[in-house]
């Protein structure tokens, strides 16, 4: 047990000093690929992105690859958004426990920009309408590969190794990144405790040649969360019966280009089959209040989930966000 807790205090101390630097300033619009920041799977999003300790399946590699431990034997998962300016982002992922050994997982997502007209600075007419009547496109994209072990009843820890790379019209870059992460159940009143640093790369350069020889980096994420099962047929502080479940969360999350972050969640489950969820995130512009629902059943050996969810938006389209997850 001593040794748990000095593993779990030793990750404390590493990810915490970026997480109180990161408090003093704010860098906001100067980090690069921000499509990293866009949440994956419709449960997660609806508990407004405050699972880290809760949830532990495929869509995990995504947030916290030691999560993935709590897959019994394979899962895959496909997740569609519509995302703002009507592009569109689709992600997908597989994992597989390997025995003793631990589970592997692989990873992809695709932001698709859509057709962009194209417009030059200026022309030798002295048109202010400078479009040329062709367009072009873009997107972002990621191909992760993953690994966790559950080294103990209690303790599991993950990494992940990401292939990023994003196009603009001619201009394109690629780099690569990793993600770290921890999950520790107590076990006892369904009290859970995790970790994760995700993004860990170099900065990136989109052009040879200009004033910004540095380059941008790209978003650096550090998450610490928690979560208790209130209501819980088995060990927790209220049973109200085996039809019954109830999952608070919390995280704090702090970022290389922006403010610490909060978010606070809740899933409600009714006999295993339905889902409903909600979850506030705070110091966020847009995007703070999120509402999901899901539903889940066996079909012969084949587990089949379906989740939905909602994130408000004040001034931009409220994006939504279908995700159908299966279980072997």
């Amino acid at each position: 047990m001593k040794t748990r807790l000095s593993f779990i205090c030793a990750a404390l101390i590493v990810l915490l000093p970026p997480t109180v630097s990161a408090q003093t300033f704010n860098k906001a619009g100067r980090a690069s690929l921000q499509f990293l920041k866009i949440g994956v799977g419709a449960r997660q999003t609806g508990m407004g992105e405050s699972g880290i300790s809760v949830i532990r399946d495929v869509n995990s590699l995504f947030w916290n690859p030691a999560g993935i431990t709590g897959i019994s034997s394979a899962e895959a998962s496909f997740s569609y958004s519509r995302w703002l300016a009507d592009m569109n982002y689709v992600a997908g992922a597989a994992a597989v426990r390997w025995g003793d050994i631990g589970t592997v997982g692989v990873s992809f997502s695709h932001l698709g920009y859509g057709d962009i007209p194209e417009a030059l600075a200026v022309v030798e007419s002295g048109s202010s309408d400078t479009r040329t009547g062709s367009f072009f496109t873009g997107y972002d994209m990621l191909i992760g590969l993953s690994f966790a072990r559950q080294f103990t009843d209690n303790l599991s820890v993950g990494v992940t190794g990401k292939y990023l790379h994003e196009k603009l019209f001619e201009y394109a870059v690629t780099t690569f990144a990793f993600d770290v992460g921890t999950l520790y159940d107590t076990q006892f009143k369904g009290i859970r405790f995790a970790m994760s640093a995700q993004n860990f790369s170099g900065a990136v350069k989109y052009l040879d040649v200009g004033s910004r020889n540095e380059g941008y980096d790209i978003p650096l994420l550090f998450t610490i969360g928690a979560s208790v099962d209130v209501v819980n047929p088995g060990d927790a502080f209220i049973n109200a019966g085996e039809f019954h479940r109830l999952t608070l969360a919390l995280e704090t999350v702090n970022s290389n280009d922006y403010g610490e972050r909060w978010h606070v969640g809740g899933e409600y489950a009714f006999d295993d089959f339905l889902f409903l969820r909600g979850g506030y995130r705070f110091n966020y512009e847009e995007g703070n209040i999120s509402l999901g629902a899901g539903i889940r059943k066996t079909l012969g050996d084949i587990d089949v989930r379906v989740d939905y969810s909602y994130v408000s938006y004040k001034f931009l389209t409220s994006p939504q966000r279908v995700t159908l997850s299966v279980g072997f």
